[in-house]
């Protein structure tokens, strides 16, 4: 299973684009990290991916279903996309039902276990009576992520998915991204945190003022850092640390 982006191009107004001429492809068990300066068009590729926006030029297929054409409850069978805020996702009175409502809403056969081995691989058991309003924000970020697994969706796709988490957070992620690479789930990643996922990465993408300028291996775009210093980033310092004393960053 795969999605395609085949020369995609994305304006919400004419003559101002968002994104120009983008192309790559994603197999299951791939993780494709996405980065870019804020307003380079990071959200809006994944808002792309289940039909909540229409390219307005090019084509994007996720599992052979073309996004121009079906529809975001359609591609929610293949794709589910998290976004940035937690308040624009979550809308259940319990943690417990916020995650049980993807799977029962597909109409998964095993909803039930789906929404189990999800609370339980992002650690929320403890909470799972509470209502998501009453949990702190990272564990809010933490409870959306729980719930696009629980979707059984071949693909994933989180926006900035680490950001605003504490080090207990930060490790239960760490730890659910290890287990969806190993279980072949495919992920899409926005996000600015390299230490976070590189390692786990199979593919970068890098956009640049909406235009993709680079698209290959991490390995690759470490030994061209100016590529990255061109869009406007730098290696965090650790790494950059790590790199000048000559230890493996991956």
């Amino acid at each position: 299973m795969r999605i395609e982006f085949q020369n995609v191009h994305f304006a919400y107004k004419p003559r101002v684009p968002v994104l120009s001429d983008i192309s790559f492809d994603l197999e299951t068990g791939d993780l494709l990290l996405i980065l870019g300066q804020n307003g380079a068009g990071k959200s809006t590729l994944l808002k792309l991916l289940n039909g909540i926006l229409k390219p307005t030029g090019g084509s994007i297929l996720v599992a052979g279903c073309d996004t121009a054409t079906h529809s975001t409850a359609a591609l929610a069978r293949h794709v589910c996309v998290t976004f940035q805020n937690p308040a624009d996702q979550l809308f259940a009175s319990m943690v417990r039902r916020e995650i049980e409502f993807a799977p029962r809403n597909l109409k998964r056969r095993d909803a039930g276990k789906l929404a189990e081995e999800a609370l339980s691989l992002c650690e929320l058991d403890p909470v799972a009576l509470r209502h998501p309003y009453d949990l702190p924000p990272a564990q809010r970020k933490v409870l959306t992520v729980a719930s696009a697994i629980a979707s059984g969706s071949s693909f994933l796709a989180f926006d900035e998915p680490s950001a605003g988490l504490s080090q207990l957070e930060r490790r239960i992620l760490d730890k659910v991204i290890g287990s969806l690479r190993a279980n072949e789930r495919g992920l899409l990643v926005v996000s600015h945190d390299l230490e976070l996922f590189l390692p786990y990465a199979s593919k970068v993408l890098l956009l640049h003022q909406g235009t993709l300028v680079f698209l290959g291996e991490p390995q690759e775009l470490l030994r061209r850092e100016e590529i990255l210093e061109a869009a406007g980033l730098k290696l965090p310092a650790l790494m950059r640390l790590k790199k000048d004393l000559g230890i493996a960053l991956l």
